[in-house]
């Protein structure tokens, strides 16, 4: 299982852009996924992992979009910290939601990830 960052360009808008947002308070963020191939296994997985987590919600009109309501670094916290914490917590997540390490699909997602007013980021997984 790997997670590689995809760099978001921002000719025409600023996805990197830090709004004014601090650390240390509830963040809604958004996850719009893409599965290649099969991904019956990855849905499986992903449902229960929902059922099991009262801070996530799979959007089921889109099928392809889940919300997470989470607390982002810390008060105080400089825009570097900021960054490096969010990082470090939405790929942890990804990971939960999208990887079975019991029954690998073998597949690729691709997360596009808005988090609040801090930033977006992008991810690949070998799921």
């Amino acid at each position: 299982m790997s997670i590689r960052e995809i760099p978001l360009t921002n000719t025409t808008w600023s996805p990197g852009e830090y709004l004014q947002q601090p650390g240390g308070e509830y963040t809604h963020v958004t996850i719009s996924y893409d599965i290649t191939g099969q991904r019956y296994k990855i849905d499986d997985h992903l449902d229960q992992v929902v059922s099991e987590d009262s801070s996530l919600q799979k959007i089921a009109c889109v099928n392809t979009t889940v919300y997470w309501q989470a607390i982002f670094g810390d008060i105080g916290d400089s825009e570097h910290q900021l960054l490096e914490k969010s990082k470090r917590q939405l790929k942890a997540l990804l990971v939960k939601l999208f990887v079975d390490n019991a029954s690998l699909s073998g597949e690729t997602v691709t997360a596009y990830c808005m988090v609040g007013n801090i930033r977006a980021f992008a991810y690949e997984l070998d799921a």
